[in-house]
């Protein structure tokens, strides 16, 4: 079930970061003001890098547990 969790996400994070570029590449066409652009730009910036850390949090962010080691457990 992890595994498709992360395969979900590793999609969700594909699809965003082509959707961005696209948004990005239409915006360089078309907007003629240099301050609007550069702030869809930044928008589209900071929107790519929330994706990304969503992304690598939920892929890479699992950790094995080692049942040996507690904390309450005596020390002998």
């Amino acid at each position: 079930m992890a595994n498709i969790i992360r395969a979900v996400f590793a999609l969700f994070w594909l699809v965003a970061t082509c959707f961005l570029g696209f948004l990005a590449f239409i915006l360089i066409q078309t907007e003629g003001n240099p301050k609007i652009l550069w702030g869809w730009l930044v928008m589209c910036g900071f929107t790519f890098l929330s994706v990304t850390f969503l992304a690598y949090t939920l892929i890479f962010g699992h950790h094995e547990r080692d049942e040996d080691h507690h904390h309450d457990a005596p020390q002998a």
